[in-house]
Order: C-alpha cells, then sequence, then structure tokens
C-alpha cells in the first residue's frame, strides 16, 4: 500500500510518504481483519471534546454556531465541514490537533446547529459566513481544512481573501459540477446521508427543516462551485489537495487538475479510503493534514 505526493514543480516529499504509508498500513491491516474494506463503511464518529468556547455569529439571513478548542495563543485551524453535515464529523482530527492548535469549527448555515433564511445558498456565501466566523473570534489569520462542500468554500477563502488564510487542505473538492463522477458505492453514501439525517433532527433549531434544505443544497451543488482554470491559477495561498483512492463522488482526473492549476499545490492520494477517510482512518488522515499544516 503507498501513498502518492507530487507538488506543482513534480518533487516527490518520501519522508512524510513513507510515514503516511505505514500509518494506512496499519490501518489496512485492521479493517482486513473485520472483513471489510474500510472504503466501504461510514465508521461511528465520537463525540466533540470540550470547547474552549462556543457561541452564535449572527448574519442577516443565518445564525451560525461555533466552537473553538485548545489554546487561543497558538496558530489557528479553521475546520469546514461537508455538506448536509456538522462540524461533529471534526471529532477525530479535533482532539489531535488541539494540542497543537486553536482549532476553530462552525456549522455552515442552515446546517448542524445553524439555521438558514436565505433563498438560495453558494459556496461564496458560505465562505464570507467563515470570515465572519474568523472576525467574532478576533482571528487575523487562519489555516483551513475543508472536507468536500467544506474543502469548495475553502477554495473561495482563498481566491477572495488570501490575507486571511496561512494555508489550504483541501480534501474531496471540485472546482466544477463536472467534477463529479457517477457512484458506484452508494451504500456507503446512503450510509453517511442516514447519519447525518439522524444527526440533524438531535443538532438543529429547525429539524422540520431537512428536506428544504437539501433541495438549497441540491440546487446549488448542480451549478456551483464555479472556479475557471484562472481562478485556480489566482490562488496563492499553499495548498494541499488531499484525494481518496475509492472517492465516491469527485473523480480522481479532477483532483490532480486541480492541484496542477493551483500553483505549487501538492497532491495527496489517500489509499484504501474513500469520501469519507476522515472517519475511516483517521490517524492516516489527520497525519496529512499535519503535514501539510507543519506539525
Amino acid at each position: 500500500m503507498t501513498i502518492s505526493i507530487f507538488t506543482g514543480s513534480s518533487k516527490a516529499v518520501r519522508p512524510i510518504a513513507i510515514l503516511l504509508t505505514l500509518a494506512w498500513i496499519s490501518a489496512a491491516l485492521t479493517a482486513a481483519a473485520n472483513g471489510q474494506p474500510r472504503w466501504q463503511s461510514v465508521p461511528a464518529k465520537p463525540a466533540l471534546p470540550e470547547h474552549t468556547v462556543s457561541g452564535y455569529v449572527e448574519r442577516k439571513d443565518a445564525r451560525l454556531w461555533y466552537a473553538a478548542y485548545g489554546n487561543s495563543a497558538k496558530p489557528a485551524v479553521l475546520l469546514l465541514h461537508g455538506g448536509g453535515g456538522s462540524s461533529d464529523h471534526w471529532s477525530h482530527l479535533v482532539r489531535d490537533l488541539m494540542r497543537d492548535y486553536h482549532v476553530i469549527v462552525f456549522d455552515c448555515r442552515g446546517q448542524g446547529r445553524s439555521t438558514n433564511n436565505a433563498a438560495t445558498i453558494s459556496y461564496e456565501q458560505m465562505a464570507e459566513d467563515a470570515i465572519a466566523v474568523l472576525d467574532k473570534l478576533l482571528l487575523r489569520q487562519a489555516s483551513v481544512v475543508g472536507w468536500s462542500d467544506g474543502a469548495n468554500i475553502g477554495f473561495y477563502l482563498a481566491l477572495r481573501h488570501p490575507e486571511r488564510i496561512a494555508a489550504l487542505v483541501a480534501f474531496a473538492g471540485n472546482a466544477r459540477p463536472e467534477g463529479y463522477q457517477p457512484n458506484e458505492n452508494p451504500a456507503t453514501l446512503n450510509a453517511y446521508m442516514a447519519a447525518a439525517n439522524a444527526e440533524y433532527r438531535n443538532l438543529s433549531p429547525h429539524p422540520e427543516k431537512r428536506a428544504l434544505m437539501m433541495e438549497l443544497l441540491g440546487a446549488m451543488w448542480k451549478t456551483q462551485p464555479a472556479l475557471s482554470a484562472s481562478d485556480l491559477s489566482a490562488i496563492k495561498v499553499r495548498t494541499a489537495i488531499l484525494h481518496a483512492e475509492h472517492d465516491e463522488i469527485i473523480r480522481r482526473a479532477h483532483a490532480t487538475e486541480i492541484a496542477k492549476r493551483i500553483p505549487n499545490a501538492r497532491f495527496v492520494l489517500l489509499r484504501g479510503v474513500s469520501h469519507f477517510a476522515l472517519l475511516q482512518d483517521p490517524k492516516g488522515f489527520n497525519r496529512a493534514v499535519r503535514a501539510h499544516l507543519g506539525k
């Protein structure tokens, strides 16, 4: 089992590759012992740890829940969850990073504990929500780790607010709708959505709005993101593009295209996992994130 890493200049990062490969071999052996490939499952996640502070950011058309973990004097990292989910999906990574970073999560509008009153939803809109959260916490700059929709929000943050973003780790994101591929593993995606639906009923102040929220997200996914090649080439933030070997949703060729378009971006292929790698192999995923953040 191997991990493939390349940068815009095609230089291999061998020490990182060796460490990550060992981690994924260990996880693969565990999954094999259980008789199921890990990329065909969506393991349960632990609860988020005790936060340092939490609260809400009031927007004109949304109320955004946020929480922070760890020492506020340390470098800040903002985690952006996937579409239809919540910050709770980051529980493994929060527990890992809060030892060395000031970790911030927030539930995107209409998802998790946050509300939405806007008639439509866009990635640029949610990028501005993220900036509002950083402003609320008086954070001039933060690194960003985004998964799926969160990765796409990260692209817009890096493009529109480069001075606020120290580094970007984008996992399972896309630049345009044509980056999607036919899902050949629907059972895993269905398991994720079933868990996310149940979680929404427990977290949301308006659980009856789940169907409407998914309609708004579905409409967004049909036309967004809309990042051109020139948009990607204009991103100057230090970037790593993470992609899973068995991703059910995003084409690998599309992910490598994004990495090639963003100047000096690093591409990391996570072997033996799928779109839900942060849950399927949390130790390996966390190491991949740390390798780009620098600790």
